[in-house]
């Protein structure tokens, strides 16, 4: 699913993905801190989730988990 190496962007925000609709949009990014990595969800410039995980893995699983209701509730993709 996600085998880019990330290695060289520690402590920088990795964008997993973005949704829209109309007036408003999600970010999903990804950050390694010096210990495991940080998941977090924006609307628009409000933090709206965050979590921490010691499995680069299991972050990405969840942020999958969490992308998938959306796209259900009508959310769509993109890629600016």
């Amino acid at each position: 699913m996600f085998r880019r190496r990330y290695d060289n962007l520690r402590g920088e925000a990795v964008t997993l993905w973005r949704l829209e609709r109309p007036d408003q949009r999600i970010r999903c990014f990804l950050v390694e801190p010096p210990r495991g990595f940080w998941l977090g969800i924006e609307r628009g410039e409000d933090l709206v989730f965050s979590e921490t995980y010691d499995d680069l893995e299991l972050a990405l699983q969840r942020s999958e988990a969490l992308k998938a209701p959306l796209i259900v509730a009508g959310w769509s993709e993109t890629d600016d």
